[in-house]
């Protein structure tokens, strides 16, 4: 299933974050009601501003004047495997990998809800070796590791998380092998009826500040290079200050019944006093694959991986605590050269049998005196939306599916649903519920009233969320009920009116938008109303070039700026929406996210 098993590509490079920071302060946003908050002053959005820039030193907001890109670069695939180990020696080996998309947080206050809007993702050239990737779905960011690389303290680049999205081939997913064994295996292997298409998983991590690696929290020249932005920001004209980190990743098979935005292989937590992250594996009737991707941790700024010295995979019987060994590997397979030519990914030979025994047992990974580093959770409920938006009085059902060691469960499953408040923190009594006969639980939700919440479903006692969501133990799914504002909707489309009630926001929040529209200048304003109206439409939520990239524009807001541009433009005939162009210890869960922002 999934990433794991072959054929399989392989990928590595580097990624630009350029997120806008000003949001992630409860100072300056109410991620409730997704407004800003103003100073008190009469020139608001100005002082707004100049406020944003003076946090860059006093509050850690390095980046006021982003754009929320994500870019991939100096990215190429490295490798591949076939079935018979990490190869390079393929014509489609050092092709560029192409990725645009924008980041967004459901939640903006922590580092549990990311997610990158997009429209394609290529690797190769157009008119020579390449797979085409339209978008299926937006990628999501999951297992978020704190304790990646203590060495790189500056902010999250303590972390690294896996990031997944799946392209279906009826969606437009095409592959021009030419003469790449490797690309014409993966086109022959998506022929068959149980393929979807293609999963992408890749990780990201060490990511520096200030285009400085030696950088730390509340160090001298952490403050310097503060203060060196600011200087640049006071000085006027645009000054976007992007994060940069480094990424492996893989192209693999995407199957009926995998989720599209996380792993459904079977999974692996740290178990206590672990120095790794959260892993997957699949069993073959060959092979065990472990996805080591986000799990061994770097030691210093240099990337050396930890040596744990020789790990054993076994597998212990839940019931009697009998164990097989099913094989081991050495460091030489999972340190720094190995994590990067194969983006993590460890295969280990299974004798005979083997695979039969370990098919209804809970694998561990073992260091050499046989203490657990790592356990099976055999059930996992992952979520079919992960990142939820609703608008007050919407009503959905939302589903999970139930996963029994890497596969969709085929029975009733008992499931306690934690709901927390949005740091994912403050877990309320469990509702207890069950699913259908095919391991589906599904919840109805209507959202009442605006803000922030997290379900989170536990099916043993080694993942319920009593200190909050745990990332690397906890499947949850995030949903923002943004307000009805019908208030602002009943308002007449006056220009002021549109201006203070909604462009202000935007104005506000994102001066990046100077360069494109002057949202405080009503001619341009006028001038553009038509796309602005294709921009904002939620028939075009998932897109690229969606506005607001925040995606935190309530319904009242919309109709009272449609009720400005339309009356702008009644003689136009606009048939419908139109597609725009293409840490430590001691600390909750919720508190580790949030430092994930603020430093």
């Amino acid at each position: 299933m999934s990433v794991l098993e072959t054929p399989r590509i392989y990928f590595r490079g580097e990624v630009a974050w350029d997120p806008i920071t000003t949001n992630n302060y409860d100072s300056n946003y109410d991620e409730s009601t997704g407004e800003t908050i103003y100073p008190h002053v009469v020139d608001k959005v100005k002082a707004f501003r100049e406020q944003a820039i003076a946090q860059v030193v006093t509050g850690g907001n390095w980046n006021p004047h982003g754009t929320h890109r994500v870019t991939f670069y100096n990215t190429a695939v490295c490798g591949f495997d076939l079935g018979s180990g990490v190869a390079a020696g393929d014509p489609f080996v050092t092709a560029a990998v192409n990725f645009n998309g924008m980041l967004v947080d459901l939640e903006p206050f922590g580092a549990f809800s990311s997610q990158l809007f997009f429209n394609v993702m290529s690797f190769g050239v157009d008119g020579g070796y390449r797979i085409l990737a339209p978008r299926t779905s937006r990628v999501t960011a999951r297992y978020i590791n704190f304790n990646r690389n203590a060495a790189n303290s500056m902010i999250a680049g303590v972390a690294s998380v896996a990031w997944q999205t799946s392209f279906a081939a009826s969606d437009g997913l095409s592959i021009d092998p030419f003469d790449s064994p490797v690309l014409q295996s993966l086109a022959r292997a998506i022929k068959p009826g149980d393929v979807l298409g293609l999963t992408i998983r890749f990780n990201a991590y060490r990511t520096i500040y200030y285009d400085n690696p030696d950088l730390s929290n509340g160090s001298p020249a952490a403050q310097a290079a503060a203060q060196a932005l600011l200087l640049k920001l006071k000085g006027g004209g645009f000054q976007p200050n992007p994060a940069r980190g480094l990424l492996v990743g893989v192209i693999g098979l995407w199957r009926k019944g995998e989720p599209a935005h996380e792993p459904g292989d079977r999974t692996l937590i740290p178990a206590p006093n672990s120095p790794l992250g959260s892993a997957h594996a699949r069993l073959s009737q060959t092979a065990l694959t472990l996805d080591l991707s986000n799990s061994v941790p770097e030691i210093d700024k240099n990337l050396t991986k930890q040596d744990l010295g020789d790990l054993t995979v076994v597998a212990a019987d839940p019931a009697s605590g009998a164990v097989t060994n099913l094989g081991s590997f050495d460091y030489s397979q999972y340190d720094r050269a190995a994590y990067e030519a194969s983006a993590g990914i460890v295969t280990v030979q299974l004798r005979a049998g083997a695979a039969q025994t370990a098919a209804d047992r809970d694998l561990q990974v073992r260091d050499a005196g046989g203490t657990p580093l790592l356990a099976e959770l055999a059930l996992r409920a992952i979520p079919a939306t992960p990142n939820l938006y609703l608008d007050q009085g919407e009503s959905v059902t939302a589903a999970f599916q139930v996963y029994d060691r890497g596969r969709p469960a085929a029975s009733i499953v008992p499931v306690s649903l934690f709901k927390t408040d949005a740091s994912g923190g403050n877990p309320a009594n469990p509702a207890h519920v069950t699913t259908d006969a095919n391991g589906v639980l599904s919840i109805p939700l209507t959202a009442a009233s605006d803000g922030i919440a997290a379900f989170v479903p536990s099916l043993s006692a080694a993942d319920q969320p009593t200190n909050g969501i745990d990332p690397q133990v906890n499947t949850y799914m995030y949903v923002r009920m943004r307000p009805a504002d019908a208030a602002l909707a009943a308002l007449e489309p006056t220009w002021n009116n549109v201006y203070v009630n909604v462009l202000a926001n935007w104005n506000a929040m994102a001066p990046c938008m100077d360069n494109w529209l002057k949202l405080d200048d009503p001619a341009q304003v006028k001038a553009y109303a038509l796309i602005l109206k294709r921009l904002t439409h939620p028939a075009n939520f998932e897109d690229f070039r969606f506005m607001p990239v925040t995606r935190d524009m309530s319904a009242g807001q919309r109709t009272l700026l449609y009720k400005f541009l339309d009356a702008l433009h009644d003689e136009h005939d606009e048939k419908g929406p139109k597609p725009a162009a293409q840490e430590p210890h001691g600390r909750s869960f919720a508190e580790l996210s949030r430092a994930m922002r603020r430093g």
